[in-house]
């Protein structure tokens, strides 16, 4: 049975409009117009919405981990990303399918319907075995997700100097040192797990899972594993992602290893396209970020997990100035450890927006596509049709209550359809989603996941997570500290 979908307002491509509504037949929007036309045209149609509803594209969240929890709330606070990510193999480690499915179940009820799951292994020995479980928890919480497993080969414990790097611990720690710079898995070997996972998973029609290629940063990998990972990707129609240049550090890499910008760099190997994806981009240096539009590369913005790892807010006016295409992740980082996108979109917004009068304009309509139409571009690909309310297009949507994001204060008829993206950007939160749609199946209805009962799997969670060990290895925290700050010092 088609379903007809109407509110005070829709938001399409980050503007509002008023008596448009849509009609959904199987996983896609039929037709759009006005609530009285479409009724008469289907007249069998369920009926959902109301004045008191916004309807707007369902988000995309372009870059994400898929950690389920927090890292805080498993012992590790935040810190410098380069103190930070050593520390991150000593945690309890979660089974992947829960982990993915608490993930899926929070994002959705944050009206994220896709996903980019950058998978953190619990083992890189055991990654072909836990691709699949992820999947399985995706699957089963009813998102979509494009999965990038991930390959390093240089440079994991420091980005240059290794050896003068550990001549600075003592004896006794450096002995203790989990040094995975030999990685446990060959690139021959990655690129045959790709093509299985890709022969198995790839979904080009539905769109339900996405398999990707993500050498996992340019410092911590080789031109040559980069340009197979570009290649891989164009050969199967697919994408790359990337993290890159999330602080000043790596920026210091490039200049040390190459004399040049990591932009420009890549763009003199080839690996420059419009099949990249660039997560974080808070170092990007001005005179680059012409290229990056001129080359169609795709940048994830993580405000919220920038500022926690004390990384640095990215030129996000700038380059969306410039034509980047740019779309907004949670990173599993954000700034309440919520997967609140509502408000990752506020915070991206707000501090988008830099002081001084000639600084560049951030408009609210242009936030609202960094967490629609163009998140679910660079992350899934442009001829995929989602982040729009158009016909044709795969019903993926979402219902915002309107009064109550307004409260007690405004009049009725506030706010003025003008003014209504700037309104939900400043006030909407999580809580405010009651439904959401994927694929033209209702997945979240009144708040609630009608699949699955998430106080289950927090129990499940938290039954685990009791008898796990927290203790922690030596940590070289201090050291990693000391060898940066000679990099800031020049030596």
């Amino acid at each position: 049975m088609p379903t007809i979908i109407h509110g005070r307002f829709t938001l399409r491509e980050g503007v509002a409009h008023e008596n448009l509504a849509f009609c959904v037949d199987g996983a896609t929007i039929v037709d759009c117009g006005a609530l009285a036309e479409l009724a008469a045209r289907y007249p069998a149609a369920d009926m959902v919405g109301g004045d008191n509803y916004v309807v707007a594209p369902a988000f995309t969240n372009a870059h994400d981990h898929g950690r389920g929890l927090g890292t805080l709330a498993l012992g590790l606070p935040d810190d410098f990303l380069e103190l930070w990510l050593p520390n991150l193999a000593k945690l309890p480690s979660i089974p992947p399918y829960l982990a993915a499915l608490y993930s899926g179940l929070q994002l959705l009820q944050s009206g994220v319907t896709a996903v980019a799951h950058s998978h953190n292994p619990n083992s890189w020995r055991q990654l072909a075995a836990e691709l699949p479980e992820s999947l399985r928890g995706y699957a089963d919480a009813g998102i979509r997700v494009a999965m990038h497993p991930p390959i390093v080969d240089q440079n994991q414990l420091v980005y240059t100097e290794r050896e003068r790097f550990l001549e600075m611990l003592p004896p006794a720690l450096r002995g203790a040192v989990v040094d995975t710079d030999g990685i446990n898995l060959s690139a021959d070997d990655y690129f045959a797990l790709l093509d299985d996972l890709y022969s198995n998973f790839h979904d080009s029609k539905g769109h339900r899972v996405h398999v990707q290629v993500s050498p996992a940063g340019g410092q911590w990998c080789g031109d040559e594993l980069i340009m197979r990972a570009c290649e891989w990707a164009r050969l199967h129609q697919t994408r790359v992602q990337m993290h890159l240049l999330e602080t000043r550090y790596q920026r210091k890499f490039a200049q040390k290893t190459w004399g040049d910008s990591f932009v420009r760099h890549l763009d003199e190997i080839g690996a420059l396209g419009d099949w990249l994806t660039l997560a974080h981009m808070v170092w990007v240096e001005d005179d680059d970020i012409d290229l990056l539009a001129d080359c169609g590369v795709g940048v994830a913005h993580n405000i919220s997990s920038n500022l926690r790892l004390r990384s640095g807010i990215a030129p996000l006016a700038k380059m969306a100035a410039a034509g980047v295409k740019v779309g907004i992740g949670l990173d599993g980082h954000t700034l309440d450890d919520d997967q609140d996108f509502l408000r990752e979109m506020r915070l991206a917004w707000t501090l988008g927006n830099q002081s001084g009068m000639a600084a560049i304009d951030l408009g609210a309509d242009a936030v609202w596509r960094m967490g629609t139409d163009i998140a679910a571009r660079i992350t899934f690909g442009a001829e995929v049709p989602l982040g729009e309310l158009k016909v044709g297009g795969l019903a993926d949507l979402i219902l915002l209550d309107l009064e109550a994001v307004k409260g007690n204060w405004a009049p009725a008829d506030y706010p003025p359809r003008e003014l209504l993206p700037a309104f939900l950007l400043r006030r909407a939160r999580r809580e405010n989603v009651r439904h959401v749609m994927v694929g033209g199946a209702w997945i979240v209805r009144n708040g609630e996941h009608v699949n699955v009962q998430i106080a289950d799997v927090e129990r499940e969670l938290w039954e685990r997570l009791q008898f796990v060990s927290r203790e922690h290895s030596p940590r070289i925290d201090a050291y990693l500290r000391n060898f940066y700050r000679c990099w800031d010092r020049g030596i």
